[in-house]
């Protein structure tokens, strides 16, 4: 294990290490679990996949001693606290239960057509001023706001102003050394979007098959499941699920596509395979890199006691290398066995997972359909945070005709048939 400990303490602490897969593979080989530092690193696919839905092991970072603070606004602390996301245990599985509804398969599958028409008319605009855009923010960034106006059913003059509180909101999770000014202003548009909340159960709370109007109902009577804290943040939840992760997972599927012709033109001429492509390339590149989590007991794993209080780190992406599961795990292999943990794994596990892959791969779908799709002029800018891996700028160049194949092929057919 020479050297073993400054390797993973790299991989946590300076994300530019993450591009070099040798140093997945020492890791793996030999020390699926490491304690380093006063800390703990779990990347054996079978390890993590253990931890990750052991009680024992939290999310809430308010759980340990010292208990950390989520944001540095008091109001949004409130609300942030009473988010699934960050609760645990029986809380986190009645409000998980409450939700679960909202990204069913029922749901998230009807939804497919609505992302295709979106994505379409995103790249539309995009392209409106010539052949050449950024995915990031032309596509990447603003699919899964609008989406998720969408399934809300929001009015479509609120969606700008819905994209702004969910941008807001996300900017201000674990930051902190903000002035007074600056959290004015971000108080100022809490309170703005709390008065749409309240205005929007109102005029929602008598609609049926309307997923608002079930959380309220849900928060409202005798028999309420939900305090009304808890609806306030369940909607916000919706409002920010999945932001950063859906725009990284679309912009890395789209770095791969561009990085590889082949790969575009297999779409070309079969896109049912969208998904597996989208998986695979997920697979390779974790948008989520890794899972923090703090142990309340003790627990064995390989031989070694992780102790109450100590910190653990769960690191999906190189789990996904892990040769025990994925067979040659550095080659990208479409429809390979074996269930990735780009989303990850056990209670907590991404709630918007399956409409991140249907966003995913209608973009990849629609872009490979243009016959000169290549990387754009200006250089892509990656960005690396110690738990996310995503893209800031993705510059993309299509057909200068502007449209993909099979728009320009059925609006010939449609001609031939007048």
């Amino acid at each position: 294990m020479s050297g073993l400990p400054a390797t993973g303490r790299a991989l946590l602490l300076d994300p530019s290490t993450r591009d070099d897969p040798s140093r997945y593979g020492r890791l793996l080989a030999e020390a699926p679990v490491l304690r380093t530092g006063g800390l703990w690193l779990v990347s054996g696919y079978q390890q993590v996949s253990r931890l990750a839905g052991d009680p024992r092991l939290v999310i809430d970072p308010r759980a340990g001693d010292p208990p950390l603070p989520l944001t540095q606004s008091e109001q949004l602390e409130l609300i942030f606290g009473r988010m699934l996301s960050f609760r645990d245990g029986a809380p986190h599985r009645r409000l998980r239960q409450l939700v679960s509804g909202a990204f069913s398969a029922r749901r998230t599958g009807g939804l497919e057509e609505t992302v295709r028409a979106l994505v379409a008319d995103l790249i539309s605009q995009a392209t409106a001023g010539g052949p050449e855009f950024d995915l990031v923010p032309a596509v990447a960034e603003r699919l899964p706001v609008l989406t998720t106006c969408r399934l809300l059913d929001l009015p479509a003059d609120s969606w700008a102003q819905v994209d702004r509180w969910a941008r807001t909101l996300t900017g201000q999770l674990f930051r902190f050394g903000q002035s007074a000014e600056e959290l004015a202003e971000v108080h100022r548009q809490v309170d703005q979007m709390l008065r749409f909340i309240e205005e929007l159960a109102v005029a929602r709370r008598n609609r049926t098959g309307d997923l608002v109007a079930e959380l309220f109902g849900a928060a409202s009577g005798t028999d309420a499941r939900l305090s009304p804290e808890e609806f306030v943040s369940f909607v916000v939840l919706l409002f920010i699920n999945g932001l950063e992760t859906a725009t990284a997972a679309i912009s890395i599927c789209v770095a791969q596509l561009l990085d590889r012709p082949e790969l575009a033109a297999g779409l070309r001429r079969d896109p049912d395979h969208a998904l597996e492509v989208v998986d695979e390339c997920l697979r390779l590149h974790s948008p989520v890199w890794l899972a923090a989590r703090r142990a309340v007991a003790p627990i064995e794993v390989e031989g070694q006691v992780i102790e109450a209080n100590d910190p653990v780190f769960l690191l999906w992406a190189v789990a996904n290398r892990d040769p025990a599961v994925f067979t040659h795990p550095d080659r990208f292999r479409p429809g390979r066995p074996g269930r990735h943990l780009a989303f990850g794994r056990g209670p907590h596990h991404c709630l918007g997972a399956a409409m991140a892959r249907i966003q995913a791969a209608e973009v990849l779908r629609h872009l490979a359909a243009y016959e000169g799709l290549r990387a754009g002029s200006g250089p892509a800018r990656r960005r690396h945070t110690p738990a996310l891996h995503t893209y800031d700028s993705l510059p993309v160049r299509v057909t200068p005709a502007g449209e993909p194949l099979p728009i320009r092929a059925e609006a010939r057919h449609h001609a031939a048939n007048r």
